[in-house]
């Protein structure tokens, strides 16, 4: 399965960045697109959460591909997801995925932004449902239906996808992540895209001062330019 994102996700700060449990309510506004999103019972979805999202668009993407009939519930195996996504498979890993569904459930977005060109104010939840359907005998999930809000299945099911590099999964700070997002989404065929910090700032849905998102964007640069661990880019 090759990598996929929809468009609107890379372009927008939709998921957020915070290492610990992220309980406000995150405003965005960037030449007449916004959304509102507000945080489920137990924080609002990260950027790690979004691996699930990948994984399920990656798929559906791929059936539409291949002319099968595709829906937006979709029934996946943890441990392939968990492998795809560079992750462990112990138990904490499953853990981390269960709380994963019900933030990415409880998160509820409302925005203008279009999908299929289609101008509408929407509000949903980034997972409309998700159950377990089969799990071990000590509680261990097997597998999972998961089904997807209206708003991406219609961006999926209209080719509004972009691929990204595997080696997306290995970028481990969430600032690294949303760069990439960034980069993919607006460089296109272009060698560069230049952008001011203030507006990337804004994008990337950093909620710390422009200080101190200066001086993470600077040690991301002088580690990449040492290691060249950031892929395509």
């Amino acid at each position: 399965v090759i990598l996929k994102s929809d468009m609107q996700s890379l372009e927008h700060p939709i998921f957020s960045l915070s290492k610990v449990r992220d309980m406000s309510t995150y405003h965005y506004e960037h030449q007449g697109n916004w959304l509102e999103v507000t945080p489920s019972s137990i924080g609002r979805a990260t950027i790690y959460d979004r691996d699930l999202i990948l994984y399920i668009t990656s798929h559906i993407v791929r059936a539409v591909n291949e002319g099968r009939e595709v829906s937006q519930t979709v029934r996946l195996t943890a441990h392939d997801f968990l492998k795809f996504a560079n992750r462990g498979n112990g138990g904490r890993s499953y853990e981390l995925l269960r709380e994963s569904l019900t933030r990415l459930g409880g998160t509820r977005i409302q925005t203008n932004i279009k999908t299929n060109d289609t101008d509408e104010f929407r509000t949903f939840g980034l997972v409309e449902s998700a159950s377990v359907v089969r799990e071990t005998r000590d509680g261990q999930m097997l597998d999972l239906e998961v089904k997807v809000s209206d708003w991406l299945f219609k961006a999926i099911s209209n080719s509004e996808v972009l691929a990204l590099h595997p080696d997306y999964f290995r970028l481990k700070r969430p600032l690294e992540r949303r760069l990439y997002e960034l980069a993919r989404k607006h460089c296109g065929r272009q060698e560069n895209w230049v952008v001011s910090l203030d507006v990337c700032l804004k994008k990337s849905g950093s909620r710390g001062e422009m200080k101190e998102f200066r001086r993470m964007v600077r040690e991301i640069v002088e580690t990449n330019a040492e290691s060249q661990h950031f892929p395509d880019y």
